[in-house]
């Protein structure tokens, strides 16, 4: 609860991002078609007359009944090598048309299960899929065609997740996760003992980012928990500062889900760092001042 309103500000914070991102995107294509992305393009035209009409169309399209204007359809298609990985065909031979609310049920079902714990995560997505693909492809040689198709992805990503649980289990075993921590307390000055909460909460976002949850909360947040509480600092106040990194590190590619995202969107791993991760940064470190700004997150005690 006490996080709340530095959780409302970050979610402000996306929001304004996707808003810049999505005018970045328009006068991107702009510039590939200015016709068609022109200021007031896709406006309806009321044309007064049939000079007006034949001249600018031809033919009397745009011929007034009335002085009322007639609306003219037409197809806009652009050409654009970038965006053609990322339509999808919506002709299709998977559409299933008749199928929709099934299958937004089964997806609501799936997320539900996830939020109330009952069931372990990979039971939940391996029955929904099989679910979704025994409903959706009757046919045994359409499934297969399915799970050929999808193939390529579905082991790139459990690839690299098993790379990542090999690079968290040699920081832990070798004890480097260990020796990190240690290190982190060092360095940390006497005199700054009083911004505990606060250090904690800048060093999560490097940390989070470079290695796993349980390590950073598990290995060193108790570290330093123990040092802040010499200064008055209590634990949970070192919690809630710790979180704040958490935007930077679901970036991190010890998080299977930002790997199985950029490998689903066809995007390599470094460009999608150099487009979010800044604004994941920048997240961070407002959630971090409005939790110090109101005073859930104590600063200089």
């Amino acid at each position: 609860m006490p996080m709340i309103p530095s959780l409302i500000v970050g979610l402000i914070i996306c929001f304004a991002f996707a808003w810049l991102l999505g005018i970045s995107e328009r006068n991107r294509l702009r510039a590939l078609d200015p016709i068609t992305w022109a200021p007031g393009a896709g406006q309806t035209i009321a044309a007064k007359g049939d000079n007006f009409s034949k001249k600018t169309f031809g033919g009397g399209l745009g011929k007034a009944l009335g002085g009322a204007g007639k609306l003219v359809k037409a197809k806009v298609y652009l050409a654009d090598s970038a965006m053609a990985d990322t339509v999808l065909d919506p002709n299709r031979s998977t559409l299933r048309p008749k199928l929709i609310w099934f299958n937004l049920a089964l997806t609501v079902i799936v997320m539900i299960v996830l939020v109330i714990d009952v069931i372990p995560l990979p039971y939940v997505f391996m029955l929904g899929s099989a679910i979704a693909l025994l409903v959706n492809f009757p046919k045994v040689g359409d499934q297969a065609k399915q799970l050929i198709a999808h193939a390529p992805s579905v082991v790139a990503v459990v690839a690299m997740v098993m790379a990542a649980g090999v690079l968290t289990g040699m920081l832990s075993g070798t004890g480097m996760v260990d020796a990190m921590s240690q290190w982190l307390v060092q360095i940390i000055p006497p005199s700054m003992g009083p911004y505990a909460a606060v250090i904690t909460g800048l060093i999560s976002i490097p940390a989070t980012f470079l290695m796993s949850n349980d390590a950073f909360y598990l290995g060193i947040l108790p570290i330093l928990s123990k040092t802040a509480e010499n200064y008055g600092i209590q634990p949970v106040e070192m919690a809630r500062a710790s979180i704040t990194g958490q935007p930077v590190h679901l970036q991190s590619p010890l998080v299977p889900a930002i790997l199985l995202l950029v490998s689903l969107a066809n995007v390599d791993l470094g460009d999608h760092h150099k487009k979010v991760l800044w604004r994941a940064l920048v997240v961070s470190l407002a959630m971090l001042t409005v939790g110090v700004l109101f005073g859930v997150i104590p600063f200089g005690r």
